[in-house]
């Protein structure tokens, strides 16, 4: 059984003023008939469907830290990992980066052997502020993560996401559907989702689709990797390389250990804060909440070895950077940065080939996931294999009603609205730019 300990790194465990926490009152829908519902405990009620004993509460942010361990726990039984919603990365997210309104986390316990014997979901939602025609509730995720994707036990998974879309319409009956950002397409995730909206009758759109650069491991890697540069571009790189040596050996290395990576991440930072990123003000070191962010999480992480910082050396002094985050076989190349004064030798370029040899040594990693736009114009000519992405909603309610439908057509003319102001926001600047 799990105690209620918060990390110390975290601070105290209940805030300064009480957060209004969910109290949810839900019947599981698997095997309904055999359901019972139990005595109400200090926080939700519980009830039992066939053998299990299942809960669902909603809590603040302070009150989710609280289950670190079962939380930490939980991400070693995953149908699919997300290191973005690990404690140790959505955490200090929420502390620092979501200043205007903090989102709900979610949980749900499996208490058949004994309370809060088992964490077996968990899932950060925003609820909407106004209930004009159909309302959307969404999985929050901010822009520093790259995946939206649930912490779901593969044991229990149909329960789970069956009593997350339960809870959401039955204690906010104005709520017509759930938005999953960022899911991988032909992930166990989604397929989930296909599979409860057949059976049960709920519908599912995905929106925004689109595919970015992905690095698979082993001999499928090797044998991407042999085939990804054509001869003229690697005759190319090889010169460009010999020029980089010019400067002095150069030399790729890994800060694994906190301390390392300690020192690293202010490399990283200094690093950023020189080039492009920091002439247009968006750099992380521009932005006290963002520096603190990265500081914090990437210290947490490499804690328990799941962060690395990689650096390409000439002559000692660093030429390109890269943050790398690992969970459950999973790799993502979060944060690359480089010294400009060495534009001239491609030196971003130089680093992934040096990373994807990396990446392709290290044992256990099936994926590197690039965290990269469609299209980038660097990394997608290195790593040919994509990853293909996309928003998912899904109805709250069994059997969808026609509300569904039309926030999913309000969904969908909001994002066609915002393509739109995007592309003459960037049309406008380029004529000023000539």
């Amino acid at each position: 059984m799990f105690g209620t300990s918060v990390p110390s790194w975290f601070g105290p465990s209940r805030p300064l003023r009480r957060d209004s926490d969910v109290v949810v009152d839900i019947r599981p829908r698997l095997a309904a008939n055999d359901a019972k519902a139990r005595r109400r405990r200090h926080n939700g009620r519980h009830y039992g469907a066939a053998d299990s004993k299942l809960m669902v509460e909603a809590v603040s942010y302070r009150e989710a830290a609280t289950h670190f361990e079962a939380w930490t726990d939980l991400t070693l039984r995953l149908i699919e990992p997300n290191v973005f919603l690990e404690p140790c990365f959505v955490l200090p997210a929420v502390q620092r980066l979501a200043l205007a309104r903090h989102p709900l986390f979610l949980l749900v316990w499996d208490e058949t052997d004994g309370s809060r014997a088992s964490m077996i979901g968990l899932c950060p939602i925003l609820l909407p502020r106004h209930y004009l025609g159909g309302s959307i509730a969404r999985s929050w995720m901010h822009d520093q993560a790259a995946l939206g994707t649930p912490l779901i036990d593969r044991a229990r998974a149909i329960e789970t996401l069956d009593l997350m879309l339960d809870w959401l319409h039955r204690e906010n009956p104005g709520i017509t559907s759930l938005m999953f950002p960022n899911l991988r397409q032909n992930g166990p995730m989604l397929a989930l989702l296909r599979d409860r909206a057949m059976l049960t009758g709920r519908e599912l759109r995905l929106y925004d689709g689109h595919q970015r650069a992905m690095l698979s491991g082993g001999a499928q890697g090797e044998a991407a990797m042999a085939h990804a540069l054509s001869p003229k571009k690697l005759k190319d790189l090889r010169r460009l390389r010999r020029r980089l040596s010019e400067g002095g050996e150069v030399v790729h290395a890994s800060a694994r250990t906190p301390a390392d990576v300690r020192q690293a991440a202010e490399r990283f930072l200094v690093m950023e804060a020189a080039g492009w990123k920091g002439q247009r003000g968006t750099a992380l070191l521009a932005d006290p909440s963002l520096t603190t962010f990265l500081r914090t999480t990437t210290r947490l992480l490499a804690r328990d070895g799941k962060c690395r910082i990689d650096t390409l050396s000439v002559g000692g002094k660093p030429a390109a950077m890269g943050i790398i985050l690992e969970s459950g076989g999973y790799a993502y190349l979060w944060k690359i940065a480089y010294d400009e004064s060495f534009a001239n030798t491609s030196p971003g370029v130089q680093f992934v080939l040096d990373l994807t040899r990396a990446q392709l040594a290290e044992e256990g990693i099936a994926v590197t996931d690039s965290c990269a736009i469609a299209r980038h114009p660097m990394i997608d000519h290195v790593w040919r294999e994509r990853l293909a992405i996309a928003d998912a909603l899904v109805s709250a309610r069994q059997n969808a009603s026609r509300r569904f439908g039309i926030a999913a057509a309000g969904e969908a003319a909001r994002r066609r609205l915002r393509r739109l102001a995007k592309t003459l926001f960037y049309t406008a600047l380029r004529r000023k730019a000539s």
